[in-house]
């Protein structure tokens, strides 16, 4: 029988869920674990002072018990927060769009650090009312990351150099193609604007502090629906907060 671990660790919780009466289910996202599902343990008037107020997009810092893989909370200190409470619709929806995308794409590897500093970035921006940017932002670095960022350079079925134009993004090869290689494969229009945006924001590395607002007066719903659908192709999967967040913004 494996042994029982202790461990201390920085964590962003991005989802709860209710587990029985007294409990409580937290999806943390960890620097070097990725995101890990975790068990507060609680009793009907809990007072201990081991543990403040656990909320969602907040930074803290953890103790936990692991057990084949059963990760049980018994500290938790605050150490920053994104957001007044309760938090403004749009920036709590965009935010869960967020932590979908990291329970969707979540691996044990590499990337693990990346995003945690990656979701420190964008929930920054999020607070500033950068909503939009951010969300765009973290889409196209967490398709670079998983490695499925399309091919927006060169034609993928002729490989010829693409000039700046409007282009269909074909899902299925993940690139571009020229008006003589169009297919009837799933594809969407990217205007040439969209095109440059996406190249430009694939070349930055914003720091937690940095201001986006070069780029904010560009950025559009229509590119993040874009964008979107293209993730949704390759993770098969709805992203459920998209409808809070576009109701958020009429």
């Amino acid at each position: 029988m494996q042994k029982t671990r202790y461990l201390n660790f920085e964590g962003i919780t991005i989802s709860s869920n209710d587990y029985g009466e007294f409990d409580k289910i937290y999806n943390i996202l960890s620097e070097s674990e990725g995101v890990i599902p975790c068990i507060l343990k609680r009793i009907k008037k809990n007072n201990n002072k081991n543990y403040d107020s656990i909320d969602i997009f907040q930074k803290m810092e953890f103790k936990a018990s692991v057990r084949e893989n059963f990760w049980t909370i018994y500290e938790a200190k605050n150490k920053h927060s994104w957001f007044d409470r309760p938090i403004n619709l749009a920036k709590l929806s965009s935010s869960n769009i967020i932590a979908e995308l990291c329970i969707k794409f979540n691996s044990i590897n590499e990337n693990n650090t990346y995003i945690y500093h990656l979701v420190n970035i964008c929930l920054s921006l999020i607070s500033k009312n950068n909503i939009l940017f951010s969300l765009i932002y973290f889409q196209i670095k967490i398709l670079i990351s998983e490695g499925i960022f399309p091919e927006i350079n060169n034609c993928l079925s002729c490989k010829t150099k693409l000039t700046p134009d409007d282009y269909y993004l074909i899902f299925e090869i993940g690139g571009l193609s020229c008006s003589k290689c169009l297919t009837d494969n799933t594809k969407i229009k990217l205007l040439e604007s969209e095109i440059r945006l996406i190249k430009y924001i694939s070349k930055i590395e914003l720091s937690y502090n940095e201001s986006a607002q070069k780029t904010i007066e560009n950025v559009n719903i229509n590119l993040y629906k874009k964008i979107s659908q293209y993730i949704k192709y390759h993770t098969t999967q709805e992203i459920k907060s998209e409808k809070i967040f576009f109701t958020s913004l009429n």
